[in-house]
């Protein structure tokens, strides 16, 4: 029992001074001199914001090598993948033998379109020629059976009637002096002055007269009631036939000319598109043999798309046109990408200038600045969602390295994003941050004494001072308040007060 009651109020005791030292309000540390190296004189400093981020080195551009024939190809040569090439270098040859036998024919079927056009052409002409010929027939045709109706209504059915009454006329006259003949004889036979026999011929000589007078008078009636009206009826039915034969000549024409235009259209569709088809080949067979774009590194496939696409390059493979042979990452310009945390991003611009470390070449420093940044934040590989959001962030290198770089390995990229002249700056372990407020201890004659202060920017190390801290003045480099009073029982708190600084 007397151990534990001793025990009981050493703890007491101890606890009770740990509770004194590590209240807010106290602003003295146990008793005993501080340590120079535990202070920093305040001063003024060029104060360099940057961000410094892990990325990987990457080409900017990354040409692709896609199969441009259509019906695709046989590999039959095919360079290494990893190997280094130069712009112009040939990477892919394929088998020509279909192709070749393709051009060969498309030529032959080439020649025969050209000599179908051409003859369905000369047809055309032709046809165009007949018909004008045609058309210029029917015309004259149609004048002529116009006219020769005008002709007989005007001149040779009136001539004709005409011809007919004069020759009643003669008919009438001859019958008259027949006639009178006839009676004459009569009685100059009834006087015995003539013979039985002359009155006999001046009888049919009457009779003769009487029929052809008979004949005429029939003849003009016959013209009149028949010869004339059927004549102009079989005229007017003639020009109406020629009117419809010029119509059908011009149809006929109309339509004959449009299918030999038709023919020649069809023949100009089929050969312009068999040297299409030609003209298409000959280029096939220019890309069976595809050639480096750029200098860069060879790498089957398409490494953004279709992984299991990069078993099929190889000789002796099938690939058909669009797919994506190799990708050829062009090494004369590279950039580092790196992914920036949300809290920073705000920081980032466009511009902004870099400097880029790799431990694969030790002592390298290069250039670059900000070229991309992510409109959206990405989240690491198999994961649908993160709980810590990071943009992806492009730094494009300037200038000749001197080296030959490889894309993937790792990179350290430091993001100049300010630059603070001559500012007010300390270390980021004096300052303390107590509920939303900022301190610094600062060293007096009475020892140290907390002190409000109001911060601005900071780096990695330092961080400026806008208000509460004069040049000169010397600051604790640890909190004095916490338990044991010494820089290492304040090592575990920096970490913290520098993060509630940043």
């Amino acid at each position: 029992m007397r151990t534990g009651l001793i025990l009981f109020l050493l703890i007491a005791a101890l606890g009770g001074g740990v509770a004194w030292y590590a209240r807010p309000g106290a602003e003295q540390t146990a008793a005993g001199a501080i340590p120079p190296e535990s202070l920093y004189t305040v001063g003024r400093h060029d104060l360099f914001i940057s961000l410094t981020e892990q990325g990987t080195l990457v080409a900017k551009d990354a040409r692709k090598v896609v199969m441009k024939v259509r019906r695709g190809g046989k590999i039959v040569s095919l360079v290494e993948e990893g190997k280094l090439v130069t712009e112009g270098e040939e990477l892919v040859t394929f088998d020509t033998t279909d192709l070749e036998s393709r051009i060969e024919q498309l030529e032959l079927e080439v020649v025969q379109y050209e000599t179908n056009l051409r003859s369905a052409q000369t047809e055309l002409e032709i046809q165009k020629a007949e018909n004008i010929a045609n058309v210029e027939k029917a015309a004259t045709q149609l004048e002529r059976s116009t006219k020769d109706l005008e002709r007989y209504r005007q001149a040779d059915g009136p001539l004709q009637r005409r011809k007919l009454q004069v020759e009643i006329k003669d008919a009438q006259t001859t019958h008259k002096r027949a006639k009178k003949r006839y009676q004459d004889s009569k009685r100059l036979l009834d006087q015995h002055y003539i013979k039985p026999v002359e009155l006999e011929a001046d009888q049919i000589n009457f009779e003769k007269a009487e029929v052809v007078k008979e004949g005429a008078e029939l003849a003009l009636r016959m013209f009149d009631q028949y010869t004339h009206p059927m004549t102009i009826q079989e005229k007017e039915s003639k020009l109406r036939d020629v009117i419809r034969d010029q119509s059908t000549t011009k149809k006929r024409a109309s339509s004959r000319l449009l299918q030999r235009e038709v023919a020649v259209a069809h023949g100009n569709k089929r050969f312009k598109r068999k040297t299409r088809s030609l003209k298409e080949s000959k280029a096939d067979l220019s890309n069976m043999k595809l050639l480096s774009p750029c200098p860069g590194i060879v790498i089957y496939g398409d490494p953004k798309g279709h992984r299991w696409f990069r078993n099929q390059v190889k000789v002796g493979g099938h690939i058909w046109g669009g797919n994506t042979i190799m990708t050829i990452p062009d090494l004369r310009l590279m950039q580092v990408r790196v992914a920036i945390h949300e809290a920073d991003i705000n920081k980032i611009v466009l511009g902004q200038k870099a400097t880029v470390t790799m431990d694969t070449y030790s002592g390298l420093v290069l250039k670059g600045s900000v070229t991309k940044i992510a409109a959206i934040a990405g989240s690491p590989e198999g994961r649908r969602e993160a709980e810590v959001k990071k943009f992806d962030v492009e730094i494009t290198l300037e200038g000749d390295p001197g080296v030959e770089l490889k894309p993937g390995i790792s990179a350290k990229a430091r993001i100049m994003i300010d630059t603070v002249m001559k500012a007010v700056a300390v270390p980021l372990q004096c300052v303390f941050l107590v509920e939303s407020d900022h301190y610094c201890f600062i060293q007096t004659e009475s020892g140290p004494r907390r002190r409000l202060v109001k911060v601005g920017q900071n780096n990695a190390t330092m961080v400026e001072i806008l208000s509460g801290l004069e040049e000169g003045d010397q600051v604790l480099l640890y909190n004095p308040n916490l338990a044991g009073g010494g820089a290492k029982d304040a090592e575990a708190s920096k970490e913290e007060d520098a993060k509630a600084i940043n």
